[in-house]
């Protein structure tokens, strides 16, 4: 080999080399290792948000490139609108903050329940970078054992005081939109901190009916379920959970096909009702890394045994199927929108 290909051949493997080390480099991974990732839930600690969101985050540093330490912070308030405004406004939009927050985050710009005239939004829900929900579960209605109601028909005569974070909360939102449609008697009492309050408030005798996902009482009251200490009365779904398959929907109640077309479009929040989301503008490979690490955590085998220990119902859609939610929920044709929020006016929610 003369002088001229031996320098030719020596700059091959130089740049042969310089392309495999290249290669190899993860851009993705380089950016999370040794970082410290924000999991913000928009609900107080002890919820039954707070508690899906905890046992996902070790998971979702096992799945991300560089394996971050992903840390919850918990921002409760305005059903999740604080914890999203701050995203939108103050969080880094660099993947390395993310956030849990209540279904009702794409229909507060449609129904403009924390302020008529919207000014207190700072987010758009379709800019916003959907990374997936962990549970898809309607809410139900249940009353303490102590109280004379047995189903949700009592609730016409029988005065019940359920206990609220905020008016536009959907522990507020669901039994008053009972009363309403069902001429029934149920009190809402606002200004709860979160689920671990309210139920403690049912235990002192403050309150005799909640209304929260169903798997919020198997985590946070075991020994209620267990003991029969509450009755379940109504769920807020199209269809019945296996799970409760003698209680009625809301849904069903109705007859009017207005109404129905109504509950419909509100109760798509249930097929989110967990979920997980970024700041808009985040570096589309990172939103992709958040995606597929939250695809792996939901179907871990570990992760699903802790949350079958802790009595959490695992029922996941992903980041795209949840995009199409909340086009779907924009895109609502405004009269239906309309008769939901005179509804929810009409039912004591301003």
């Amino acid at each position: 080999m003369n002088i001229r290909s031996a320098g030719f051949y020596s700059l091959f493997v130089a740049l042969a080399a310089m392309g495999v080390t290249q290669s190899q480099a993860d851009p993705i991974a380089d950016f999370y290792k040794g970082r410290t990732v924000d999991f913000i839930v928009g609900a107080a600690a002890g919820g039954g948000f707070d508690q899906t969101a905890r046992p996902m985050a070790p998971f979702m540093s096992k799945y991300l490139p560089g394996n971050p330490n992903v840390v919850i912070r918990n921002m409760p308030g305005g059903a999740g609108v604080i914890m999203t405004n701050y995203l939108v406004s103050a969080a880094a939009s660099d993947g390395s903050v993310f956030g849990m927050g209540t279904g009702n985050i794409p229909y507060e710009p449609r129904l403009n329940m924390l302020s008529a005239d919207g000014k207190n939004l700072r987010y758009d829900p379709q800019k916003l970078a959907w990374i997936g929900t962990p549970v898809r579960e309607p809410q139900v209605s249940y009353v303490w054992h102590g109280t004379p109601v047995k189903t949700w028909q009592d609730l016409r005569t029988h005065k019940v005081r359920f206990g609220a974070t905020a008016a536009s909360g959907d522990n507020a939102i669901f039994p008053a939109m009972a009363n309403k449609l069902l001429n029934l008697k149920s009190e809402v009492i606002t200004g709860y901190r979160g689920v671990a309050e309210i139920l403690l408030a049912m235990e002192r005798g403050e309150l005799e009916a909640n209304n929260s996902a169903y798997s919020t009482l198997g985590v946070s009251k075991p020994d209620w379920r267990r003991d029969d200490k509450v009755r379940y009365v109504m769920q807020f779904g199209v269809d019945r959970m296996p799970e409760l398959k003698d209680v009625p929907t809301l849904y069903e109640l109705i007859d009017d096909p207005e109404d129905k077309k109504m509950l419909r479009f509100f109760f798509l929040k249930f097929e989110m009702h967990r979920p997980i989301y970024a700041p808009p503008n985040i570096p589309p490979a990172r939103l992709e890394a958040l995606r597929v690490a939250f695809d792996r955590t939901v179907k871990d085998p570990d992760f699903l045994a802790i949350a079958d220990k802790m009595g959490l119902l695992i029922r996941p859609l992903d980041g795209a199927g949840v995009a199409k939610l909340v086009d779907e929920i924009m895109t609502t044709p405004q009269p239906v929108v309309d008769r939901l929020r005179r509804t929810l006016q009409d039912s004591g929610i301003k």
